[in-house]
């Protein structure tokens, strides 16, 4: 494909035409045009751009500024070059492959003398952008390390290709709808957070009826691949997809997805993320497997990670512990890596909220010293801002400061699954429950690692509970007892929304079940341990649990 974009991002920052011309814009759009084109894939949800470019606006007159500013900068930079740049209705792209990146002279600064008067997250974003390209030019010219960042966290997630589609769709050979599926398909699993996704840029170069799997592992470094062929029937799609361990070139999964091409299209196909969630939990699985049988020193650094995250849901005591003694192997190996800190801080507060501690402020302090160690070797760590928070909101019920953390945490990396989520939970014990359901709803539509799922739902409960959705609230207690039947949050929210809608009977069940599993709850730990006995509807919530039998 040709380059339609020429772009200088060092020095004065300046944007060309293919022939050369220079395309004259305003502050907004070059600063539009900045965080696009540093997106690794090129992509920024419009929910980003609106906050980092309109942070004094108002909710719709941000989007309709940036709405304005797309269709502005695509009429400055003429009908061929603003092919590069295309939007729906959750996010921006900008084609990195119709870019060229002018090469920087010598100690030249990031977007030098730029500024953004007024918008301080678009400065606190330019700020760190400069201080991580001046890091990595010193370490290049002192042959250090490569410093800490994003990049340094993918040896530890399972790397994973996908090969461009096959169409088996008579008279529609030459149609882009096989490239466009994989490429979504990418985009899917790369935001799951779960996955070191290879650029889709870099994985069309292989021929998917001739290529074996083994030569794209040796090519591009991934272990697992995925490949498919899709189907169109009237306005439907259907994807048969099959994921492959490309070193030992073994099937290990294969499904069909089905449903409608507009959906694709637009970027919302629910088929796509339905996949995306198999594909993680077949893996998850695979790891568990592996953890079980081999030496876990023999064990890739990915496999024991997901293997550690698996078992960490569980409620089972011996499986809980097995995994804090896999996350032990993983800081033995990588004592600094913020994914290792990271998860083991979760482990902790994790057992706090599962009753399996025996020292609730000793596992905080354990917690908290993690997150900061993880901190200390990437500040802008996102999952590390997020255990920050959740020890904040959910063990110590600092609610302001956790959701500080949080939104810390979304502007490294604006789906993170788990801070959306958690963001939510504490709206909940803030007494905002429309904002608490607005955003658990959209943490559950992320995607999460599968063995998550669970959790995710129990969260969502204590949203809808807060903003007195019982109904819903039990539906989302129960399809998290499915996944995980003595997670007690799960069972503490159901037995509250219960006795709340009037069914008493069945809150009085599920409560003998809480008991079953946490035989040492109480009203008096209820009001002292659970952030959910802070807020306005706390005491309600305590009256409710006490006429469903629990006791003092």
């Amino acid at each position: 494909m040709s380059i339609s974009i020429r772009l200088n991002q060092f020095g004065a920052f300046g944007v060309f035409r293919a022939d050369g011309s220079s395309v004259p814009l305003g502050a907004k759009h070059q600063a539009l045009l900045a965080l696009l084109s540093t997106s690794g894939s090129g992509i920024r949800t419009r929910a980003f751009l609106e906050h980092t470019l309109w942070g004094l606006a108002q909710p719709e007159q941000a989007k309709a500024s940036l709405r304005t500013a797309l269709s502005t900068l695509k009429r400055h930079l003429g009908p061929e070059a603003a092919k590069a740049i295309t939007a729906n209705r959750e996010r921006v792209t900008l084609d990195l492959s119709r870019v060229q990146f002018i090469e920087p002279e010598a100690n030249a600064e990031f977007m030098e003398g730029f500024e953004l008067p007024h918008e301080t997250r678009f400065e606190n974003w330019l700020a760190q952008m400069r201080a991580d390209f001046e890091a990595k030019q010193t370490d290049h010219y002192e042959g250090a390390k490569a410093p800490q960042g994003r990049v340094l966290h993918d040896d530890l997630l399972p790397p994973i290709a996908v090969l461009p589609f096959v169409q088996h769709t008579p008279g529609e050979d030459t149609s882009p709808l096989g490239s466009l599926l994989s490429e979504e398909l990418s985009r899917c699993l790369a935001r799951s957070q779960a996955f070191t996704v290879t650029s889709y840029l870099a994985s069309r170069q292989f021929d998917p009826i001739r290529i074996r799997p083994s030569e794209v592992s040796s090519v591009a470094g991934v272990k697992y691949l995925v490949s498919g062929v899709v189907h169109v029937r009237g306005q439907k799609m259907i994807a048969d997809i099959e994921l492959h361990d490309a070193v030992r070139e073994k099937v290990i999964w294969s499904r069909s997805f089905e449903g409608p091409l507009a959906d694709l299209m637009t970027g919302q196909s629910e088929a796509l993320r339905d996949a995306t969630r198999q594909i993680g939990q077949t893996l998850v699985g695979e790891a568990v497997r592996l953890a079980g049988f081999r030496p876990l020193a023999s064990l890739e650094g990915h496999t024991l990670l997901m293997a550690a995250i698996s078992l960490m849901q569980d409620m089972n005591p011996a499986s809980f512990e097995k995994a804090r003694e896999i996350l032990n192997v993983l800081l033995g190996r990588e004592p600094r890596h913020p994914l290792a800190l990271t998860w083991m801080g979760f482990w902790h507060v994790l057992r706090v909220q599962k009753g399996l501690s025996t020292d609730r402020q000793l596992d905080t302090h354990l917690a908290s010293q993690l997150a900061a160690s993880a901190l200390d070797a990437d500040p802008a760590f996102s999952l590390a801002h997020t255990l920050k928070g959740v020890i904040s909101s959910h063990l110590l019920f600092h609610f302001d400061l956790a959701q500080n953390e949080y939104d810390l945490a979304l502007k490294d990396n604006p789906n993170e699954a788990l801070a959306v989520l958690l963001k939510g939970a504490t709206r909940a014990y803030q007494d905002r429950p429309e904002e608490a359901v607005k955003l658990t709803d959209a943490a559950r539509r992320l995607s999460p690692l599968g063995p998550q799922r669970y959790y995710f739902d129990a969260e969502s409960a204590i949203a809808n509970l807060t903003a007195r959705n019982y109904g819903r609230a039990i539906e989302l207690a129960d399809r998290s007892l499915q996944a995980n039947a003595s997670y007690p949050t799960s069972l503490r929210a159901k037995a509250i929304a219960l006795e709340m809608s009037g069914r008493g009977a069945e809150a009085r069940e599920t409560v003998q079940d809480l008991l079953a599993v946490a035989p040492a709850f109480s009203l008096s730990k209820y009001r002292s341990e659970y952030p959910g006995a802070v807020g306005r509807v706390g005491e309600e919530w305590a009256d409710a649990l006490k006429r469903a039998g629990v006791p003092d």
